[in-house]
């Protein structure tokens, strides 16, 4: 859930909650347990994005032994290696963990993704292609002919200069040049063969190896090239969070680390200062989501818009004060391994050793919607709009008409704990299976890439759709 916390939690609004929810019969507890970081400092503009404070960044170099050359020690993440085939949310977290791993380093984060040649995908992405260049030759250099793709490209800064159309996962993400810091991929003997630098990875376990090149792009000058790949990031992070517990990152690491994450002196301050490692983690990617970690590539972002226009939402999503709550409930495959545990454990928190179903049902994610909150505003009733993101719609749909049953009122909304009015909305396209419309790898790899797209740019406009809402309600087994 690390994407949604970070895109959800930390819009620096205090007025926001994040809630997760355990298998026992207790009350739902806030994500963070009530311990507040003060984002107060924070003033994000309308998108939630700011700029980096570059001026500190160029006067702080990322790494302090780096002098004024900040591209002599670099990481390189590979994000297609053992994970191309994974859903969004799992891409994307990595994407993520990658960057907050470069940043804590204080070296710039470079994409190395598989030559055209390595990909399995058609249009070389596994999130497939825009319908705009569908029926172009794969490997097509499309940077050399801007006037055929009118339609695609309204803006010249979509298509790198003399490069392809973006590949694997940059055909999802706009990496972001305060974390590349203006440095390109080098050229060296070691990068140039994919697969053997695959291969040197697996050698290298969880660790992130590294490895000196004379790099001919900065004339033949030696580079610290460290390499980590989608499936070993998060290992690495677990190791930092390990060492922040125990003392083992220094203040002054940390001070670097804020900078090189764009915050100010005051700022960097205050995180070094942090002792509590969840408060410490909060502040880091309330710091990273200002700075624009996550920017998604114009053609993406256009085609989210328009598909979320076709909704009819009832409420403005789209606004920083947004008033709609939002719950995931994940299924489908967590079922079978990561979720069956604690779904064993809320049944048999309710006299139950074999499970009637294997999933923990809807009601339960409803707990936080208690009457006391009625008493204390000293009203009969709140209303609320409740988007609901699930990959088992129709059981959802069914159990939420069952609880409509009893306890329905006469607009047909749900009454909860005779205090909240809920009205449940879905994305329109969940019907019989949220597989053919949401899952990444529906078709098999080598998938119609328009069908691959839009699958795309639907769970993607869930996620974004969540990552809007006043209150999120979600759990843990999700990537999301």
């Amino acid at each position: 859930m690390v994407f949604i916390a970070m895109m959800t939690y930390f819009f620096y609004d205090n007025n926001r909650r994040v809630l997760f929810y355990s298998n026992t019969s207790s009350p739902p507890m806030p994500l963070h347990h009530n311990r507040r970081v003060d984002f107060s400092m924070f003033q994000p503009e309308r998108n939630n994005y700011c700029p980096a404070n570059e001026e500190i960044l160029n006067s702080a170099p990322m790494n302090k032994n780096q002098g004024n050359d900040a591209c002599s020690e670099i990481m390189l993440f590979l994000p297609g290696v053992n994970f191309a085939y994974y859903g969004h949310g799992s891409q994307l977290n990595n994407y993520i963990a990658a960057s907050m791993i470069a940043t804590s380093m204080g070296v710039p984060m470079l994409l190395l993704e598989p030559p055209l040649e390595n990909q399995k995908f058609q249009k070389g992405s596994q999130f497939g292609c825009p319908s705009e260049i569908a029926s172009l030759p794969d490997g097509l250099d499309l940077a050399r002919f801007p006037s055929g793709l009118s339609r695609l490209i309204d803006h010249p800064s979509w298509l790198a200069e003399d490069a392809p159309f973006q590949s694997g996962l940059s055909r999802l993400i706009d990496h972001p040049s305060w974390l590349s810091r203006g440095c390109s991929i080098p050229a060296c003997q070691q990068i140039q063969d994919y697969d053997k630098l695959v291969d040197s990875l697996a050698e290298g376990g969880y660790r992130v190896a590294y490895f000196h090149c004379q790099d001919s792009n900065r004339d033949g000058k030696t580079t610290k090239i460290y390499v980590t790949a989608a499936y070993n990031v998060r290992y690495r992070l677990q190791f930092i969070h390990d060492g922040l517990k125990q003392g083992g990152i220094s203040r002054e690491q940390i001070l670097l680390w804020a900078l090189s994450l764009g915050s100010t002196m005051e700022e960097a301050g205050h995180f070094s200062n942090i002792t509590n490692t969840q408060d410490f983690w909060n502040f880091a990617m309330a710091l990273m989501n200002r700075s624009g970690i996550l920017k998604l590539q114009p053609w993406i972002a256009r085609d989210i818009e328009n598909h979320i226009k076709t909704f009819r939402l009832p409420f403005n999503y789209d606004q920083t004060d947004s008033d709609f709550d939002a719950i995931h409930i994940r299924r489908g495959d967590k079922l079978l391994d990561e979720s069956k545990k604690e779904v064993n454990k809320y049944w048999k928190s309710r006299g139950h050793n074999h499970p009637p179903v294997n999933y923990i049902p809807f009601e339960h994610y409803l707990r936080y919607y208690v009457k006391d909150d009625c008493v204390s505003r000293g009203v009969k009733t709140i209303n609320r709009d409740v988007y609901l993101a699930t990959d088992d719609p129709i059981i959802v749909k069914e159990e939420i008409a069952t609880l409509i049953k009893v306890n329905g009122t006469r607009d047909g909304t749900l009454l909860v704990d005779g205090c909240y009015s809920l009205k449940f909305h879905f994305h329109p396209t969940q019907s019989d299976s949220t597989a053919e419309t949401f899952h990444i790898q529906h078709g098999g790899p080598k998938g119609d890439c328009v069908s691959r797209y839009e699958r795309s740019i639907a769970a993607l406009s869930d996620l974004i759709i969540l990552t809007k809402s006043r209150t999120f309600i979600g759990e843990y087994n999700s990537n999301w």
